[in-house]
């Protein structure tokens, strides 16, 4: 009975930290705090633009930017809640890899491409290493050789 609830468990867990689903998710959430700050920020230029024109072509002399005002502390606060958001979801993420996934290639974030080109870059590197070590060697015995000679 155990095992096999064991099993559904890791079934589940696999399910829930796919990493596209994941990342569809993330998407979703912190996709739809930016709509916000996109939407207030095109209705606070509305807002800048309407209250130019008043300014401008007016003459009366009442020119109220209460709504101006409005507007912009809408997109500071849409803002906000983005970054906040975005900084709870970084911290689900990390929370996800550090306690409930066991190797580095069940984390989220894991980009397998990534660590070849890693470990490809530190091979190259070690072989221009090796590559001047033997230039180098071969610059000494050359030199030697002409010494003899």
């Amino acid at each position: 009975m155990f095992d096999n609830t064991s099993s559904k468990f890791q079934q589940f867990k696999q399910f829930m930290f796919a990493p596209y689903l994941l990342t569809f998710v993330i998407s979703i959430v912190i996709g739809y705090s930016f709509s916000d700050v996109i939407k207030s920020l095109t209705k606070f230029i509305s807002k800048l633009i309407s209250y130019t024109w008043s300014w401008i072509f007016d003459f009366n002399g009442t020119h109220s930017a209460t709504s101006l005002l409005s507007s912009l502390s809408s997109v500071v606060q849409d803002i906000f809640t983005l970054v906040f958001i975005s900084y709870i979801v970084f911290y689900v993420i990390t929370t996800i890899n550090k306690y409930l996934t066991k190797n580095k290639e069940e984390q989220w974030g894991y980009d397998q491409a990534h660590e070849d080109a890693i470990k490809i870059q530190e091979l190259q590197d070690k072989n221009n290493t090796l590559v001047d070590e033997n230039i180098q060697l071969q610059k000494e015995l050359l030199s030697e050789l002409r010494k003899h000679n």
